[in-house]
């Protein structure tokens, strides 16, 4: 149980997008790596940190505080309704950040995709409690199997390894009965298939 309560910490979904921006923006096989200074790297990364899990964290202890949700961990469908609704916009506020530095189009496709990732994931909880942590490891994923096609060469060793995550995610997740089987497959299929294409067509790669 604890492995499994590990596990759902370091997968947590508001950190995918700062884990997605960190591959990129330290991955030395991408040019991205050679355009943007060492600092440059560090200061978007921090922005990241900023508008996608110290902002969400803060909001939902407010909500916390203020009796509107139970406790951090969001175990009620309907509680994760607001919170999601909030992180979207933190995550639409770095979109808008980064696009109007005029950074590479690839690092902005790829917040482009959290914002999908997210908003679909809000528009499912509405109605069924999907896994959020599924779609965001899954979504992390796709997104590497996306680049991979482009001009971001991917060890197969991580993709493997990546794939092994989910599962050791997914088994989590039901271990410590925060979802059924059907809530965790479903989340990493809609979540692979939603960020593969979405960022091959935001980059426009092949896919």
């Amino acid at each position: 149980m604890r492995l499994a309560k590990v596990l759902s910490y370091i997968t947590h979904p508001i950190l995918i997008t700062t884990y997605m921006l960190a591959y990129i923006l330290f991955q030395q096989n991408s040019y991205l790596y050679y355009t943007i200074t060492p600092s440059g790297r560090w200061f978007f990364l921090g922005i990241s940190v900023v508008l996608t899990i110290v902002a969400p964290l803060i909001s939902v202890g407010y909500l916390v505080y203020s009796k509107q949700v139970a406790s951090f961990y969001l175990d009620n469908r309907k509680e994760r309704i607001v919170p999601m609704a909030i992180t979207v916009a933190y995550t639409f506020g770095l979109y808008y950040f980064l696009q109007k530095l005029s950074l590479p189009p690839i690092l902005i496709a790829m917040v482009g995709v959290s914002i999908v990732g997210v908003a679909t994931t809000l528009i499912i909880t509405i109605f069924w409690k999907i896994s959020a942590h599924m779609m965001g490891i899954a979504g992390f994923t796709g997104v590497i199997l996306s680049l991979a096609k482009g001009t971001i060469p991917t060890s197969s060793t991580l993709i493997i390894l990546l794939f092994i995550l989910s599962g050791m995610v997914g088994s989590a997740r039901i271990k410590q009965d925060s979802h059924s089987l059907s809530q965790v497959v479903a989340g990493w299929i809609i979540g692979l298939s939603l960020s593969y294409v979405t960022m091959g067509w935001l980059t426009q790669y092949p896919i």
